[in-house]
């Protein structure tokens, strides 16, 4: 058998997808050779949409048939309160409330102040972070290494490998977000220090939980993770799984995050994360 199934064939995989239920969506896990798999979605934070019409008709209710209240042109964006069913509330600029069609618009992503995630060297033990509840506080891994703006050469070959994927499948290539690179470095090699293999981190929770912790928006966000000696054994694992695959050539991501750290009984831990950041 190929060395890539004595040491992980099958990585752990999350994909979060935006949807109109708060509650997130599980699969039940398969067990495949030398771990298992999983998956959860759950929707994002939508704060504003871009119309896509030629001219979206805001109307005072979720129906076709409420009456229009206000016209806007397609590429105008306008900011969201709540989503109801297959309709967008939204706040005009006058503070009128108003609906729109999920057909008329799409979500986007506006730039946020970039965190600093500079690791300092502390004693101080982060504080984990439960459930979906995020925090102002950033956590600090003083062994993360993460300050860096360009990829090292690991991770540059796992993005050529993912991108020369995405192209052989019609795939728009993904954009390389360093903020994003920087966090998942940290869950690489939080996942070495604390000694586990899970989306889930004890210090940091999910990756849903460590990208709005360190103030990343996104309207989708996806993870996978692997532990293997080798780049190339590592994609092709990944690959191979119809579940981390589908992350890969997802077409409604957008920027990717991607972190390799050596020191695991793998030899080395890799974390990709995946998001949609349409602007």
């Amino acid at each position: 058998m190929k060395k890539n199934f004595f040491v992980l064939a099958a990585a752990l995989f999350l994909t979060f997808t935006a949807s109109c239920s708060s509650r997130p969506n599980t699969e039940n896990q398969q067990n495949l050779i030398g771990g298992v798999e999983s998956s959860v979605s759950e929707m994002g934070d939508i704060k504003k949409i871009k119309i896509t019409a030629d001219t979206s008709n805001v109307r005072s209710g979720c129906s076709n048939n409420a009456s229009v209240v206000n016209t806007v042109d397609k590429g105008n964006t306008l900011d969201v309160i709540n989503q109801v069913e297959d309709w967008f509330a939204v706040k005009l600029s006058n503070g009128q409330i108003g609906f729109v069609s999920k057909q008329e618009a799409t979500p986007v992503v506006t730039d946020t102040k970039t965190t600093d995630i500079t690791q300092e060297n502390s004693s101080a033990t982060p504080q984990p972070t439960q459930g979906n509840t995020t925090s102002s506080t950033i956590p600090k891994t003083p062994t993360a290494q993460t300050n860096s703006d360009t990829l090292t050469s690991q991770e540059q070959e796992m993005l050529d490998l993912i991108n020369q994927a995405r192209t052989q499948n019609n795939v728009p290539p993904l954009e390389i977000d360093m903020q994003v690179t920087n966090v998942a470095r940290i869950k690489a090699q939080d996942m070495i220090d604390n000694n586990y293999f899970s989306h889930s981190s004890p210090k940091y929770g999910s990756p849903f939980d460590m990208l709005k912790s360190f103030g990343i928006s996104y309207v989708k966000a996806g993870e996978n993770i692997a532990g293997n000696h080798d780049v190339q054994d590592a994609h092709n694992s990944l690959m191979n799984s119809p579940g981390h695959r589908r992350n890969i050539l997802d077409p409604n991501f957008t920027h990717i995050g991607i972190g390799i750290k050596n020191g695991s009984s793998y030899g080395n831990m890799f974390s990709q994360m995946f998001v949609s950041k349409p602007k």
